[in-house]
């Protein structure tokens, strides 16, 4: 079968590939076009983006540090640091394909 890519989004603490994963996103095209296979997960697939790294994944996208001083203290709103990972796996038959 065709090697295809799936996508990793970390969401972490800071910009730094050692960084602490809070939130993540798995975009797999390799399982295929539907989404019956989605589920929540507690912990993340990996601790951080080196661990990723190390396990054949690719970074494609690294979030630049912010300058903020002391006194802005916590940030609303989406989370502002983000990894995105790239690694190409073998397509896997779909359930109910015919061919």
């Amino acid at each position: 079968m065709a090697a295809v890519q799936d996508i990793l989004v970390f969401f972490q603490t800071t910009p730094a590939l050692d960084a602490q994963v809070v939130a993540w996103a798995r975009y797999e095209a390799s399982k295929g076009t539907g989404l019956g296979d989605l589920v929540e997960e507690n912990d993340p697939p990996y601790h951080n983006a080196m661990a990723a790294m190390r396990d054949g994944w690719q970074v494609i996208q690294m979030s630049e540090l912010k300058h903020r001083s002391p006194q802005e203290g916590y940030e609303l709103g989406p989370l502002p640091y983000q990894i995105v990972l790239s690694k190409f796996n073998e397509l896997q038959k779909e359930e109910g394909a015919t061919s």
